[in-house]
């Protein structure tokens, strides 16, 4: 039974290997068939290639057996002159072939490469929740890289070498059939001994790609925490872990190469097995006058033509297995379709009012463990809706779903009457506005950073967002203002800078909808009132939804809805759910443990 299983494993796994070949090679024939004009001066190049190699072993074999013995010594130079320009015309022929496939293999890979990046840029926050940062650059960058090799010029090569495997093997049989079966004698060996390392060169390979992208996620996480590191004395802790995979990367490495380095010298043993038949017998025949010097030499020349092609066919299955391990973790995201699309009949949201009402939703991250349930709510236009509750109680996770960031599993959200199912992601997306908590700004300067929304934003707009932001002040005292530059993550900033920065962002871009998800959370006081008066200029006649924890940031919000465990515990105004004496005057009393008693008093 474990026999037979390990047969149809072995079956299922060669089928799956000649399946992700077969698409690898069409996905790059996708990327490369608009070139054509490129590829037939190659293919042009590589034919010249095969001519000329087959030529000069003629040339050769001319001057030993005809030249030599006749003393032609006019001849003799112009043979000399022939080789001479036949070799500097497959100098040219293998420059043109070079270059230009270099030309066709790298906008091969610029359309992968694009193609891969804008299709991880359609996937939604599930991908990105499953898969980490260092991964996906790994499979952006080094295994894109890895499939360059198939589009090469040596890889195109092989052509050159199949025709002029062709030609001499032709030639040879017309010359002599049993010298030409000796020379072809190794061949099948050669067949088998390729087939037997091509599955495990690839799978060598295959875990290569996959520890270089543990050693890139492991690099990432240590370079975007480096200040947490420091601040812990974690050096040596992280870089024994950085040891770990770098030790684990190295004995994969060394894996894989060790079956490239076995496989090259049987190659090119069996290689020299076939020389060795064809020089005794040669040999024999010239000393029975069935052959001559120049035919033995002739015959050796085109052997190591022959030769050529198989140990170019040998290196490139190390290639293709090499690129075929790339190409799967490519097509694993490329295969990903993204739970979070526009359907067929999705319409371009109108300039909204920004009524949202979420009827009968259902939402769980994970299966089995529901976050929302037959939840009812209503954020009526113009009016500021703000959520409280306990951390998990659900509230980041009804903004997410206004900006449809996931998708919920039952019920519907609407916004002005439209379902968001029915109307275009990025209609949706750009009617609104999010400031958060953790601020995410780009390496560059402050005029980009404010302008990212509305890149053609004005000097003057973008002025004007920051005044309205109460940040005008502070990028002026820079010596060189809005072309400050920020820093990685705007490391150059604190975070209430950072926070008006992103509170004037949300200004140029004037949305409908505005979410705040605990905008002052981790801000001192100070920085909290500028953020409060930038806030007071930005909500009037906007939808706005308010996520804080701290109750004195919402007390002038319209409605307040008290959450816990996905569910609405308590709706109304700050007073009135005060007078409830429910969850929303406990979190009240804990956070303000004496004021409501003391106004109850003095009424």
């Amino acid at each position: 039974m474990k026999q037979t299983q390990r047969i149809v494993n072995q079956q299922q796994s060669r089928a799956h290997h000649f399946i992700t070949l077969r698409t690898m090679v069409k996905e790059m024939f996708l990327h490369t068939k608009t070139q054509w004009g490129l590829l037939v001066l190659g293919a042009v190049s590589v034919l010249a290639i095969s001519i000329l190699e087959f030529i000069i072993p003629q040339l050769t074999k001319n001057i030993i057996d005809q030249i030599i013995p006749d003393k032609r010594y006019h001849a003799l130079l112009e043979t000399g002159i022939l080789i001479l320009l036949a070799a500097l015309l497959l100098g040219v022929f293998n420059f043109a072939s070079s270059y230009v496939m270099t030309l066709v293999s790298q906008k091969a890979i610029f359309q992968l490469r694009n193609k891969l990046y804008q299709h991880t840029l359609s996937l939604d926050l599930k991908f990105y929740d499953r898969n980490r940062t260092g991964d996906l650059m790994a499979r952006l960058t080094g295994d894109v890289n890895q499939l360059q090799e198939l589009v090469s010029a040596n890889s195109f090569s092989i052509v050159a070498d199949v025709i002029t495997f062709a030609a001499i093997v032709g030639y040879l049989f017309y010359t002599d059939w049993q010298l030409a079966l000796l020379t072809l004698i190794t061949l099948p060996l050669l067949f088998v001994t390729s087939r037997f390392f091509s599955l495990r060169i690839k799978s060598a390979y295959r875990l290569v790609r996959q520890v270089s992208a543990d050693l890139n996620n492991s690099l990432q996480d240590t370079l975007s925490g480096i200040r947490m590191i420091k601040s812990f004395a974690s050096e040596d802790t992280e870089a024994e872990q950085f040891s770990r995979l770098s030790e684990h990367h190295r004995k994969a490495t060394v894996s894989a190469s060790r079956l490239s380095a076995i496989f090259s010298p049987i190659i090119d043993w069996l290689n020299y097995v076939g020389m060795t038949l064809v020089l005794l017998f040669g040999a024999w025949q010239a000393m029975h006058g069935h052959m001559t010097v120049g035919d033995i030499v002739a015959y050796l020349a085109y052997l190591r033509l022959l030769q050529a092609p198989i140990r170019s066919f040998s290196r490139l299955i190390t290639k293709v297995q090499q690129s075929a391990a790339a190409f799967e973790r490519i097509q694993e995201v490329l295969a990903t379709v993204p739970e979070v699309y526009d359907r067929e009949e999705a319409i371009v949201l109108p300039p909204a009012k920004g009524e949202i009402v979420f009827d009968d939703v259902e939402f769980a991250y994970e299966e089995g463990q529901p976050i929302l349930q037959n939840f009812h709510l209503r954020l009526r236009h113009n009016q500021t809706t703000a959520l409280v509750g306990s951390s998990g109680s659900g509230k980041s996770t009804i903004a997410y779903l206004i900006a449809r960031l996931y998708d919920v599993q039952q019920g519907d959200i609407y916004i002005d009457g439209h379902p968001l199912t029915e109307v275009t992601v990025k209609s949706l997306r750009q009617q609104m506005g999010i400031v958060s908590q953790e601020v995410v700004l780009l390496n560059g300067t402050i005029r980009e950073n404010i302008a990212y929304g509305n890149p053609q934003a004005t000097a003057e707009e973008i002025k004007a967002a920051a005044v309205a932001a109460n940040a005008h002040e502070f990028i002026t005292a820079f010596s060189q203002g809005y072309d400050t530059p920020i820093g990685e993550r705007g490391v150059k900033l604190s975070g209430g800078q950072k926070q008006r920065l992103s509170i004037a962002r949300a200004f140029l871009t004037n949305p409908r909808i505005l979410i705040l998800d605990e905008a002052t959370a981790a801000l001192d006081t100070e920085s909290e009132q500028h953020i409060q008066r930038a806030l007071s200029l930005l909500l009037p006649g906007r939808t706005c939804l308010v996520i804080a924890h701290r109750l004195s940031t919402i007390q002038g919000a319209d409605q307040i809805v008290v959450l816990e465990h996905g569910q609405i515990m308590e709706m109304g105004n700050h007073e009135t759910l005060l007078r409830r004496e429910g969850r929303y005057k406990a979190l009240y009393d804990m956070q303000f443990p004496t004021k409501y008693t003391f106004e109850q008093n003095l009424e």
